[in-house]
């Protein structure tokens, strides 16, 4: 048992008897993939505990992990994510080691509508977009096109940055969740050219490698 195993199950009597027998261990102390007690409690919605580390113990509420998430894009409720921006006033908008916000980062996994919707709104997103202004005629549009260019580019024609382009198009296609890879792919690329970096390599399992429970 550790701190981040307590914060996990919601254990408050070992949080803070981690916390006041070892003077080395906080509320902010990272494990190796930087995931602290704020990130536990929050990814697993223990509002009550979450309340006593910012309050009682001093803990960042805007803390980052390795990926550069806080412990609002390990969030996968509404009521913690309430709890988290009303009640102990986090930033929605902070972005993760990849540019992305908890918004940006739900409506990828499209998991939990109601925190998407939720995020959504403190965001000021209009219900019909998401996070990057894309809704849903956008997003076909966005797919017909890639999938016209698959069909009529040839090889000998391209490059080898879009030849590398296109076969991961194509593996994304050929995939057991081709839809919803094809739209991580997308907000990828577009996030990218938002940001006025290059292309982002398309995740080679439809979405990122993300640390959940």
């Amino acid at each position: 048992m550790n701190i981040w195993i307590a914060a996990s199950d919601g254990r408050g009597d070992l949080v803070e008897k981690f916390i006041s027998e070892n003077p080395n261990i906080t509320a902010n102390t990272p494990d190796p993939n930087g995931y602290t007690a704020m990130h536990a409690a929050a990814a697993y919605g223990h509002i009550d505990l979450l309340r006593r580390l910012t309050k009682e113990f001093s803990g960042d509420i805007n803390i980052k992990d390795s990926d550069g998430d806080t412990p609002l894009h390990h969030t996968e409720d509404i009521n913690t994510a309430k709890c988290l921006i009303e009640d102990l006033g986090c930033d929605f908008n902070i972005v993760n080691s990849e540019g992305k916000t908890a918004l940006q980062v739900a409506e990828e996994d499209q998991e939990f509508p109601e925190l998407i919707q939720y995020l959504r709104e403190k965001s000021g997103v209009p219900v019909e977009q998401d996070s990057l202004g894309i809704d849903s005629n956008m997003m076909a549009e966005f797919k017909n096109n890639l999938r016209y260019t698959l069909e009529n580019d040839q090889d000998e024609n391209l490059d080898p940055e879009s030849l590398a382009n296109k076969k991961r198009l194509e593996q994304i296609i050929q995939g057991d969740n081709a839809e919803e890879e094809l739209e991580v792919y997308i907000r990828d690329l577009v996030r990218s050219k938002m940001m006025g970096g290059a292309e982002q390599e398309a995740p080679q399992d439809g979405r990122d490698a993300k640390r959940r429970k």
